[in-house]
């Protein structure tokens, strides 16, 4: 509010104008879920399944009783045949004509599940593994690192570097929009352009890194090409 003129150094702002920005300030962190660069990272999650189930319900109160993550990226079954050394074993994630098409009979039983389909419902999204397991299984799910939002206007949180000025510039202009007045431009500017500075160095920070595979016809070491070395790593040796 300050850094608009909106509110003078040393004002009190009134509560009115504070929920309407603390409520400006928590959609402006509900938009960024939505987005892979502004994940800081991937978060890990393991769960167990049970023989005979095939659906289960992520999210609050859910069968995985966890925050409900904006996207899940990879979707594993540990099999716990050597609990001493779990075997963690990537699973296909089927699309919805997936799911449709390639599945036509659902109810399979099987040892370790092979496929999961993931409806993306909410509040609760439906994970249905194929085939049923019928010994005790983990998954472990991989998915976007939710970003806290601000119950208040009193409690600290904190986020990785970058962010701060990233909240700090395009909550500035998400006010402008929501408060209409008579404001400097050269304020409306110097933010707008430290809104997009900031957002593009939090964005490229979060950039996933992206791997060429070659063709396996082209190398009988499978792996991936690494253009630093010009060699294929991660194959057989």
């Amino acid at each position: 509010m300050r850094l608009i003129g909106a509110l003078a150094s040393g004002e009190t702002m009134p509560a009115d104008e504070a929920a309407d920005g603390l409520m400006v300030l928590n959609q402006m962190l509900d938009s960024w879920q939505a987005e892979r660069l502004m994940a800081f990272t991937i978060n890990i999650q393991e769960f167990p399944l049970v023989p005979g189930q095939q659906t289960y319900t992520m999210g609050p109160g859910g069968n995985f009783n966890v925050a409900r993550p904006a996207k899940i990226e990879r979707i594993s079954i540990v099999s716990l045949n050597n609990p001493a050394q779990p075997l963690e074993l990537p699973m296909e994630m089927l699309t919805d004509a997936d799911w449709q098409d390639e599945i036509p009979v659902k109810l399979v039983p099987g040892s370790l599940p092979l496929q999961v389909y993931d409806d993306g419902a909410f509040p609760l999204r439906n994970l249905n593994y194929w085939t049923i397991p019928t010994i005790p299984v983990n998954t472990r799910i991989y998915s976007w690192q939710a970003l806290n939002q601000f119950p208040d206007l009193v409690t600290d949180l904190t986020f990785p570097p970058g962010y701060l000025e990233a909240l700090r510039y395009n909550l500035a202009i998400r006010l402008i929009a929501e408060m209409p007045g008579e404001y400097s431009q050269v304020t409306v500017g110097v933010s707008q352009t430290l809104a997009t500075e900031s957002l593009a160095r939090v964005r490229s920070m979060n950039l996933p890194l992206i791997q060429s595979f070659c063709d396996p016809a082209l190398s009988s070491e499978g792996g991936h090409y690494d253009y630093r070395s010009d060699s294929i790593v991660g194959g057989r040796h």
